[in-house]
């Protein structure tokens, strides 16, 4: 594994001019001129404006809250990084930056970022390069918008947030040199405390998986939920095990039930008059049904069950009587998921309100 990591102080001084265009490499391809329009709080990126103040906390993927304060820029805050594995990064078209004005920037001699192919000072590569690496917002597998609806705990967190939610969607990287493709820094995002590792089935890359700190973190991209779906996701409720589904309709009882269904046995007697002595009389096991016989040699009788609601099971061997008892309960939803109890003979439904979409939160302004 190769590490991506810029030390805050150099990638503040290295922003802190007025403008980066003197640095790019000439004759690179700069779609939207590059860098410029550099402050304390946002900088330009191929025509595009992005957020940098605090940009160490931008770790991507991750909720955190948009804060305002009464005097200074806006930021953003880390609230909860990103779960393990579940969102795909894709990383873009590189951004060259010539490495000879490195003193411009009071980037020292020594290994200052990104390991990627650096041996001796000698041999390290001549150039920086700012590479966006980004999560799209879409509802496909990896994208942010499907991912964070499925992790509870990550929805469940950017809704605590309320109005000032936000959300990492891309980052710009400061690497020194390059890989041969920029799809050698796209994968699976696996984040933890000190950053994130990109795992990558790319071919013709030096590594397999790359580390980023935060220090390596130039500007970021915030999003918004721009559109809540209170039934984003459906799923349907669940019983416990040994117990049945129960469908029910009416309107003074809409919620489906659970049924858990106790079966007991208990013997059969013989079925007498109130003039009968019953000390008279006994079971007589028998092919099919059981029969009554008397000790006084009086025609056979009828056996029963003790209890009316008891179901009479003939058997070989002595029959017997079967008590059934239910109990019930409710069925349950997925953690996070509302419960709608539905009339009429449709199975009830489990909600979960998710996002619907994303807005950037730039088009609101900085």
């Amino acid at each position: 594994m190769k590490t991506i990591a810029v030390p805050l102080s150099v990638a503040g001084t290295l922003l802190g001019a007025l403008s980066l265009s003197a640095f790019l490499l000439p004759g690179a391809a700069q779609a939207g001129g590059g860098v410029s329009n550099v402050t304390s709080s946002t900088i330009k990126i191929d025509g595009v404006r992005y957020w940098r103040k605090k940009a160490n906390e931008a770790f991507l993927g991750g909720v955190g809250e948009k804060k305002a304060p009464a005097v200074g820029s806006n930021y953003f805050q880390l609230v909860q990084p990103a779960p393990k594995g579940i969102y795909k990064v894709h990383t873009g078209s590189p951004v060259t930056i010539a490495k000879n004005t490195t003193h411009d920037w009071n980037v020292t001699a020594g290994r200052s970022n990104v390991t990627v192919g650096a041996g001796s000072n000698g041999d390290k590569a001549k150039n920086y390069t700012l590479y966006k690496m980004r999560i799209d917002l879409g509802n496909r597998k990896g994208d942010l918008r499907f991912e964070t609806n499925r992790a509870i705990k990550q929805l469940n967190a950017l809704k605590a947030e309320g109005n000032t939610g936000r959300m990492i969607s891309a980052v710009w990287i400061l690497i020194e040199g390059s890989e041969s493709s920029a799809s050698c820094y796209s994968g699976d995002l696996d984040v933890n405390a000190a950053g994130w590792t990109i795992d990558t089935t790319a071919q013709g890359c030096r590594e397999t998986s790359y580390a980023v700190s935060p220090g390596s973190i130039v500007a970021y991209e915030m999003v918004k939920v721009d559109e809540w779906e209170k039934a984003e996701l459906t799923d349907k409720p669940t019983c416990p095990a040994g117990t049945q589904y129960e469908i029910r309709s009416s309107a003074l009882h809409p919620q489906d039930r659970c049924v858990k269904t106790k079966v007991s046995d208990r013997g059969v007697r013989c079925k007498l008059a109130v003039t009968d002595d019953r000390s008279n009389w006994y079971v007589k096991e028998r092919a099919g049904r059981d029969t009554c016989k008397s000790r006084k040699g009086k025609p056979d009788k009828d056996v029963e069950c003790v209890h009316g609601s008891d179901k009479y099971v003939a058997q070989s061997g002595k029959d017997k009587c079967e008590e059934t008892t239910e109990t019930y309960s409710d069925p349950s939803c997925p953690a996070g998921y509302d419960y709608d109890a539905r009339t009429g003979n449709d199975k009830d439904v489990c909600k979960l309100e998710g996002i619907e979409s994303f807005d950037v939160d730039a088009n609101a302004g900085f």
